[in-house]
């Protein structure tokens, strides 16, 4: 009886256990992935701004201000016109040259060098292209800061979780485990109380069945 109330408690905490981890994993993931999505958009929104607008000025008070990027023009010939921006030493004519090459490689619009953490956006102007580079290394270190504090989180959650199924498993299989001393009880006084009814009749059934009461009986 006892082994089978705790391998009942033990079901119950770990169906319990098993709902919660695939909650929070469903609810943890949702956030990263839309915080991801979300900080990805607004940088490349700005990127886009900046590629059509590249000679206007940006206010201090823009959010543009504080994106790391910098931005090199093209020619229709594919010549490099101009660049302007900052965090990069825009001197080294390899650098900038490996840049374009690894953008033109990607044919794509938007994406991400990762091996420079770089994230490129390309817009076709009157009279040639052009590039913005923004730094990721701000954006990945941030990510990864909210994935830690999801890990940390969601650990704490599911220790006070496994603590509350705990006490609620020893508290649903209580009525079971009174049922179960019931029944022990009923069955213990049960058998006591046919005890001696049962030792009255296998006495008489052995004394029915002795030669001395043939003997009597004829």
């Amino acid at each position: 009886g006892g082994i089978l109330l705790k391998r009942l408690r033990i079901q119950f905490v770990a169906v319990i256990m098993i709902i919660v981890t695939v909650l929070l994993c469903i609810v943890f993931g949702m956030l990263y992935y839309f915080t991801k999505e979300s900080i990805q958009e607004e940088n490349i929104n700005i990127m886009q701004a900046i590629a059509t607008q590249p000679f206007q000025l940006i206010r201090p008070d823009e959010p543009s201000s504080g994106l790391p990027y910098f931005m090199i023009q093209i020619g229709s010939q594919g010549e490099l016109i101009a660049v302007g921006g900052g965090y990069y030493d825009l001197s080294d004519l390899e650098f900038l040259n490996a840049l374009l090459e690894a953008v033109f490689e990607t044919r794509e619009q938007v994406g991400v060098l990762e091996e420079y953490n770089l994230r490129f956006c390309r817009v076709v102007t009157p009279v040639g292209q052009s590039l913005v580079f923004s730094d990721i290394t701000g954006e990945l270190s941030a990510l990864r800061s909210l994935a830690q504090n999801c890990m940390i989180i969601g650990g704490l959650c599911l220790l006070a979780f496994l603590g509350i199924s705990i006490l609620l498993a020893i508290w649903i299989v209580k009525p079971v485990e009174r049922a179960w001393q019931q029944q022990r009880r009923f069955v213990a006084d049960a058998s006591h109380e046919l005890k001696t009814p049962l030792t009255v009749i296998m006495a008489n059934a052995e004394m029915l069945q002795s030669p001395e009461y043939d003997a009597e009986s004829k």
